[in-house]
């Protein structure tokens, strides 16, 4: 004969207890189900690097001397082209700065112009200019870094017509006072054997500015440019120039400031690789007579 066994009776608080548990965990299960469903789409932002990384390449490069301090107060991704590289403002759509070595060398290339504006393919961050942006906007297509100056090899001829070296500025500056400034430039190039090169637009990050094309691409209301020289290895040059981005034909000596001033109204850091004590003696004053042709 069998013996049924007894079934074990529990408590009914014991009972009710466990009911709430399974139904918590399962409503839990559910809601974080939905909420991942939820924002699936949602983009999550990118981890910010503090430095971009460098090939070996690119570390090797002269013009590395030149490049001003990384930028956190405002978006930037460096890029490096065959003869320039500039650090790119995604919510802009324009450099913060373009800089390059010119060389005398470099001034008697034999390239012919490119004229062939296109979007910069090298930028991963945040969206473009596009050439049809510029199109009846009643702006030039402004180079920073000029075809004149990209003459000693054809990629760089080609790299310099890429959007990300250029901005909106008016045709009395483009082929006024700042191409003036380029042709002098050339010039010292050749007098001094070579001159480091930082420009861009002057951006302040509380304005509101007009924007051209279907990109809304930003026209600046400034442009700045800052030169450095050596001398003989001990001391250098500097002297820096910004401009408006307006009607205007004035001696080119009008603009000039020193470095120092020219970082105050920029925000930026320049020539910040070279020895302190002749950073901050040549940032702090500029000497026309040292700059031959400048009135």
């Amino acid at each position: 004969m069998t013996t049924r066994r007894k079934k074990k009776k529990y408590p009914l608080p014991v009972v009710l207890a466990a009911l709430c548990l399974c139904a918590f965990s399962f409503y839990r299960n559910v809601c974080v189900s939905n909420q991942k469903d939820a924002t699936s789409h949602i983009e999550q932002p990118a981890a910010k690097d503090d430095k971009p990384v460098r090939t070996d390449e690119q570390n090797n490069r002269k013009d590395n001397l030149l490049l001003p301090s990384y930028l956190t107060d405002r978006p930037e991704e460096i890029v490096y082209h065959d003869g320039f590289v500039l650090s790119y403002n995604c919510k802009h759509l324009v450099p913060n700065w373009v800089s390059w070595l010119l060389t005398a060398e470099r001034t008697k290339g034999k390239e012919k112009r490119a004229d062939n504006f296109q979007p910069d393919a090298s930028i991963k961050k945040g969206p473009v200019a596009e050439d049809s942006d510029y199109r009846r906007s009643g702006y030039d297509r402004g180079h920073m870094c000029p075809a004149a100056d990209c003459k000693h090899t054809r990629t760089s001829q080609n790299e310099c017509f890429l959007l990300s070296n250029i901005c909106p500025q008016t045709h009395s500056l483009n082929a006024g006072d700042w191409k003036e400034l380029e042709e002098l430039t050339r010039d010292w190039a050749l007098r001094y054997d070579s001159i480091y090169v930082v420009c861009g637009p002057v951006i302040d990050r509380e304005k509101t500015y007009q924007t051209i094309g279907e990109n809304r691409v930003t026209v600046p209301e400034r442009f700045f440019k800052v030169l450095w020289r050596n001398e003989s290895g001990k001391s250098a040059h500097a002297i820096g120039f910004v401009f408006d981005n307006a009607e205007q034909n004035k001696p080119l000596s009008t603009y000039a400031l020193t470095v120092d001033e020219v970082e105050k109204i920029t925000g930026i850091n320049f020539f910040s690789k070279f020895p302190k004590h002749i950073e901050r003696n040549a940032e702090a004053m500029f000497d026309i007579k040292q700059w031959k042709g400048l009135k």
